[in-house]
């Protein structure tokens, strides 16, 4: 059994394409390798004959999903659906994010077995990480995105998404210093974004910052995400920051382990 969930604006593309098959999209051998270091995940990126850039999220036997639900979040048959769900949510509330075209999902015995999301190539050319480390950047610039990135954290958080992955790397940088959101499928939609969950978020990008950050642009970022002075959120702030030093110190330890580091900017 295949369930399907649509972009109708992409529908003609993906049936030129094949790609409304999972069968068509895992056997799929004109594509270029993203990311492919887990076997239950792995990206790959496609352009057609046209020149649409597409991306191909495949799912095997992904884990299910825990009862998020249990603690306010919903709860979705594979983190395929669930990240097609959380991006049709950021595009509603007005922040960049890659356009989801659709997710298909094979289920056997009431488990999902493959899954796949599609979405369109972003305009975007860098990463926030890469950006942040570019001595070249002015610092008006610099003070620009930070602001930026705070509005739209904050945007996310009161339209009950928190990210759980928010990390530099998984934000992208386009033209007109457009800061896109990517990497969601991790992602929990909840009708109320708590203090433990933005905290989570806050931390993990703020363990995630380059050194090249510095601590002006951090108060820009958490000034524009309260949209007030800082006195009254200190005791937050300072969660935050322990937060931080956990998560990099947990990190530290894996690579220490020979495991990879993914999100611990050196």
């Amino acid at each position: 059994m295949v369930s399907k969930l649509i972009n109708e604006d992409c529908r003609s593309l993906l049936e030129k394409e094949g790609l409304l098959d999972i069968g068509e999209i895992f056997r799929r051998e004109d594509t270029e390798t993203v990311k492919a270091l887990l076997e239950v995940r792995q990206t790959f990126r496609l352009q057609t004959a046209e020149g649409t850039l597409l991306y191909l999220k495949r799912y095997t036997n992904p884990p299910p999903d825990p009862f998020w639900d249990l603690i306010g979040a919903r709860r979705f048959p594979s983190p395929a659906s669930r990240e097609f769900t959380v991006l049709v949510r950021l595009r509603e509330l007005g922040i960049p994010a890659p356009v989801p075209a659709a997710c298909l999902e094979e289920a056997s015995r009431k488990r999902v077995t493959r899954a796949a999301l599609v979405t369109l190539g972003l305009p975007a050319s860098t990463t926030l990480e890469t950006l942040a480390r570019d001595g070249s950047v002015s610092a008006h610039r610099r003070a620009a995105l930070a602001r930026r990135l705070g509005r739209l954290t904050c945007a996310m958080h009161e339209g009950g998404v928190n990210h759980r992955d928010f990390y530099f790397v998984h934000l992208l940088v386009g033209d007109g210093d457009r800061v896109f959101v990517t990497d969601l499928n991790r992602a929990d939609l909840r009708r109320h974004v708590g203090r433990r969950w933005r905290i989570k978020d806050l931390a993990a990008l703020l363990q995630s910052a380059p050194p090249e950050v510095t601590l002006r642009d951090k108060v820009r970022f958490a000034r524009a995400y309260f949209g007030t002075s800082l006195r009254p959120h200190r005791r937050f702030l300072d969660s935050v920051n322990a937060k931080a030093a956990r998560m990099r110190a947990q990190t530290l330890r894996r690579i220490s382990q020979g495991l990879p580091n993914y999100h611990v900017a050196g």
